[in-house]
C-alpha cells in the first residue's frame, strides 16, 4: 500500500488525479497505521492540498489526528481545510481539545479573525509570543491591525520586523506596507524612504499607483506622469490612475492633456459616468459649455442618481444663462434623489425661469437637507421677499442665527416688524 502512496504521489505532482488509486487509499485508511505508513500518508495530504483536492486531504488529515499524538503540523492542515469549508465551529472545537503550542494559539487565533473577533485575536497571538517569540507572530499582530484599520500598531509591528532585518513574509513586502501606512498618516517623507528601499521590479500596479500618488502629493509633477502612464500601460481600465493623472494635467493648469487624457479612456469604455463627469469639468473650465452639458447628460444617463453630475450640470445652465435648458431634463429628474445643494441649484434655475411654484418647493426641499448654509439662506430669503412670502420672517430669524453680527440683518427685522405693526 505504500508504494501505492507514493505512486499516487508522483501522479499528483505530475498533475494526474489517479481516481482509482486513490479511492483505494481512502477505503482502506483504518488499515494503515505503522508510523511509516502514517508519515506517508501526511505526504500525500500535503501534496492533494496542493493539487486542490481539499476533501480527500482532509479525510487524509483526520485519519492521522486520530491515530497520532498532537501533531501541531497536522492540526495546522486540519484547522486550515476547516476554515477554508467555513466550517469555524469545527475548527474552534478541534483547537480548543489541543494543547496551548504556540502553533495552536496561532491557529486559534486565526479561527477567532474569522469570526471578526479580532481582540481575541491579539490576545491569543500575544499569548504565544509569551510562549516563543518570533517574526511570524509580529507579522500576525501587523496584519490584523493593518486589516482593522489600526494603522499606527500596524506600523509598530512591520517597523519591528524591519528592524530585524526582515523585509518580507508570505508575499508581503513590509517597505510597501509601511510606506502605504505612513502615506495613510500623510506622513510623506517617510512614506518616500520606505519606497526608495524597494526594487520597483517588486512592485504590483497597485504600488506603481500609491508611489505616483506620493510624488503628486510631493510636488513631484513628472515622475507622477510617467509612474501612471506606466499603471495605464499595465491596466487599461485603471480608472484610479486615470483620474489621478488628470489632477495632475489640471494641477499643471494643461486641460487639454486632462482633455484627451479622459477621451482616451472613453475609445476603450464609453460606460463610466464617472468619466463624463470629470469630461464635463473640464470642457466647462475650457469654455465648451456645449459639450459640458453633453458630458453631464452623459453622466445623468448611465446614473440618474448621480448627483454631482446634476450639481454641476445646474450650475453650468445657471453660469452660462441657459437655465431654459432645464426642460429637457424633466421628464427623467427624481428630486428626491439630489442633495440639497443640487436642490438649491434647482431651485435658482427655476426662480430665474420665473416658475415660482417649482423655485419655492426645490428651496423649501433644499432646507430640510443643506444644513447651516449662510450663503443659501441669504438667497432663500432675497427669494421671498422677492415674492412676498410669509415664511420670510421664519428664515430672516435663521439667517440671524447663523450671521448674529450683521447688522443689516437687525435692521432687516426691525423693518419687517415694523410693516408688521402698520397692519
Amino acid at each position: 500500500m505504500q508504494d501505492q502512496i507514493y505512486s499516487i504521489i508522483d501522479d499528483l505532482k505530475t498533475g494526474k488525479y489517479p481516481e482509482d488509486k486513490l479511492s483505494e487509499v481512502l477505503n482502506n485508511l483504518e488499515q494503515l497505521s505503522e508510523e511509516m505508513e502514517l508519515e506517508t500518508l501526511f505526504i500525500l495530504g500535503d501534496t492533494l492540498v496542493q493539487a486542490g483536492a481539499i476533501n480527500e486531504a482532509e479525510r487524509i488529515f483526520h485519519h492521522l489526528h486520530s491515530h497520532v499524538e498532537h501533531d501541531d503540523e497536522v492540526l495546522a492542515y486540519l484547522t486550515d481545510i476547516y476554515i477554508a469549508d467555513g466550517k469555524l465551529d469545527e475548527a474552534l472545537s478541534l483547537t480548543n481539545q489541543a494543547p496551548k503550542t504556540k502553533t495552536v494559539l496561532m491557529l486559534k487565533a486565526e479561527v477567532f479573525q474569522q469570526l471578526n473577533m479580532n481582540d481575541v485575536s491579539i490576545k491569543l497571538i500575544h499569548e504565544a509570543k509569551a510562549i516563543e517569540d518570533e517574526p511570524i507572530l509580529d507579522y500576525a499582530l501587523a496584519e490584523i491591525h493593518y486589516q482593522e484599520g489600526d494603522f499606527q500598531e500596524a506600523l509598530r509591528f512591520y517597523e519591528a520586523l524591519l528592524n530585524q532585518g526582515i523585509d518580507e513574509l508570505n508575499g508581503v513586502n513590509f517597505n510597501l506596507r509601511a510606506a502605504e501606512l505612513y502615506m495613510n498618516q500623510i506622513e510623506l517623507e517617510e512614506a518616500k524612504s520606505h519606497f526608495d528601499k524597494v526594487d520597483e521590479k517588486i512592485y504590483s500596479n497597485d504600488d506603481f499607483y500609491r508611489r505616483a500618488l506620493l510624488e503628486y502629493q510631493l510636488q513631484s509633477y513628472e515622475s507622477a506622469k510617467n509612474l501612471l502612464n506606466k499603471v495605464i500601460d499595465n491596466e487599461p481600465y485603471y480608472i484610479n490612475a486615470y483620474i489621478l493623472l488628470m489632477n495632475v494635467h489640471e494641477t499643471e493648469h494643461d486641460l487639454d492633456a486632462a482633455k484627451e487624457l479622459l477621451e482616451k479612456y472613453l475609445g476603450q469604455d464609453d460606460t463610466n459616468p464617472l468619466i463624463y463627469f470629470h469630461l464635463g469639468r473640464i470642457n466647462y473650465r475650457l469654455g465648451s459649455a456645449d459639450s459640458a452639458i453633453d458630458s453631464f447628460k452623459q453622466a445623468i444617463a448611465l446614473d440618474q442618481d448621480y448627483d454631482d453630475a446634476y450639481l454641476m450640470l445646474f450650475e453650468t445652465l445657471l453660469k452660462t444663462d441657459r437655465t431654459e435648458e432645464i426642460e429637457t431634463f424633466r421628464n427623467d429628474l427624481d428630486p428626491h434623489a439630489l442633495s440639497g445643494e443640487s436642490l438649491y441649484l434647482l431651485a435658482k434655475i427655476e426662480q430665474e425661469n420665473e416658475n415660482d411654484s417649482s423655485a419655492l418647493k426645490y428651496y423649501q426641499d433644499a432646507a430640510k437637507l443643506i444644513g447651516e448654509s449662510l450663503e443659501f439662506y441669504t438667497d432663500y430669503y432675497e427669494y421671498l421677499t422677492e415674492i412676498s412670502h410669509p415664511s420670510k420672517t421664519k428664515i430672516l430669524d435663521k439667517l440671524i442665527e447663523l450671521d448674529p453680527s450683521n447688522i443689516d440683518w437687525q435692521f432687516e427685522k426691525e423693518r419687517l416688524d415694523g410693516e408688521e405693526d402698520q397692519l
